[in-house]
């Protein structure tokens, strides 16, 4: 995708942090995330996203290279920089003795909105994430869930260009995770970049426009789902059950991958098979393949070293 310095709102170039030890934690990562646009960064734990964002949001300083947030330079003028963010970490804690209604309303206070236009605002994302029943309640006496709904709530408060949302739904109920997906899409309708880091993949599949994929501190493959879908051309998979070895009476759950429906049906037809189905690939099947051939490299180099 080419996208001119005014629709893009976060730009990487050539990021590289290297901690003191030697490990690697990003290694060359060029990104750019156009404004409106939802980018979803997937990986496994410890694969390097949240350095990544971290980074993004100027809490931590790279070993080299650029980052920029809406035209401004994040290590040079951080503090301008933030302005244009909303964050929501990966960990953070809220004020205990506070309510729901006054973390929204002192935050907002603080990203200079007016005491009408926080109230309104407050009230709305209250409403969109089911926290009316808890308005008037202390932080410390809140599920872990009602505090990650809260922290979204905050994040959007000011309505900022750029939304940095890093794993936003981990503890949620499937309810809770369809209010926050709504309300990250009426943000991405108002013209909001959303960065989203995630192990859910459908969660990447509903709200991502582009996906980007991270092991190793490198950023392997960016596109949308069908240009991935494209990439590794298994559109198909066939699932059947094979006697387990180890568990007679068993049955092992086996998975092949095609190009077409009619490769895996001539498949299933060599293997004798009189139950099976087959079934469009999804972003899951795709992450395995491109992350799990990285992970083997990993693997190999690390027992050769």
């Amino acid at each position: 995708m080419t996208m001119n310095d005014e629709q893009v709102a976060i730009r990487v170039v050539d990021l590289r942090k290297r901690y003191s030890g030697g490990t690697i934690a990003n290694e060359g990562i060029n990104l750019a995330v156009e404004r409106g646009e939802v980018f979803a960064l997937l990986g496994h734990n410890g694969a390097g996203k949240t350095t990544l964002v971290r980074q993004i949001t100027g809490e931590l300083m790279p070993t080299s290279g650029e980052i920029t947030v809406c035209g401004v330079d994040v290590l040079r003028r951080p503090r301008e920089a933030r302005r244009f963010l909303g964050v929501v970490p990966q960990e953070a804690e809220l004020f205990g003795h506070l309510t729901v209604m006054e973390h929204l309303y002192y935050f907002g206070r603080l990203r200079g909105l007016d005491r009408k236009t926080v109230a309104s605002r407050s009230e709305d994302l209250i409403r969109h994430l089911n926290l009316v029943e808890h308005v008037r309640k202390a932080t410390s006496q809140l599920s872990g869930g009602l505090k990650r709904k809260l922290l979204v709530g905050i994040a959007m408060i000011a309505r900022p260009p750029v939304l940095i949302l890093d794993e936003p739904t981990t503890g949620l109920d499937p309810f809770s995770r369809h209010e926050v997906w709504s309300l990250v899409r009426q943000c991405q309708l108002a013209g909001t970049a959303v960065l989203l880091t995630t192990h859910y993949m459908d969660e990447a599949e509903n709200l991502a426009d582009r996906v980007g994929i991270v092991s190793g501190g490198s950023l392997l493959t960016v596109g949308t789902v069908e240009e991935l879908h494209a990439r590794i051309g298994h559109r198909y998979r066939l699932t059947f059950g094979s006697p387990d070895q180890e568990r007679p009476g068993h049955l092992r759950r086996l998975t092949e991958y095609g190009a077409t429906v009619a490769d895996l049906q001539s498949r299933a037809a060599e293997l004798g098979l009189d139950e099976y189905s087959v079934a469009r690939t999804s972003l899951e099947d795709i992450y395995m393949e491109i992350a799990g051939q990285q992970l083997c490299r990993e693997v190999h180099r690390a027992a050769m070293a």
